[in-house]
């Protein structure tokens, strides 16, 4: 898994794949500085990632008023969700324990 521009971030589809337990601290002490995106909410603390099969994935928080603690999880491709969430987390070395909701289930 390798950190990407989040300008490289794009295709589609974009699905949801699950909300992790992590806070903006704990992943820019593990990949640097968030990004700002915006899409029509607003803007989104962005953190963009290559995973070692090619799926793009992103962790991203709206900047303001975000409903819920911790990052949502988003991947761009047609691979199915559980194996996306899988790979980011044997990738990103993150435990499952951090997954507070899956997208798919």
């Amino acid at each position: 898994m390798r950190r990407i521009d989040a300008s490289d971030f794009r295709g589609k589809p974009q699905n949801y794949v699950a909300e992790l337990s992590v806070t903006t601290e704990e992943l820019e002490g593990l990949w640097g500085p968030n990004e700002v995106t915006w899409d029509d909410l607003g803007p989104w603390f962005t953190f963009a990632f290559a995973l070692s099969d090619g799926i793009l994935a992103a962790l991203v928080r709206e900047v303001e008023n975000a409903p819920n603690p911790g990052y949502i999880l988003t991947a761009i491709g047609e691979s199915p969700l559980a194996d996306i969430l899988e790979a980011f987390l044997r990738e990103s070395g993150f435990d499952a324990g951090r997954v507070q909701r899956r997208g798919f289930e």
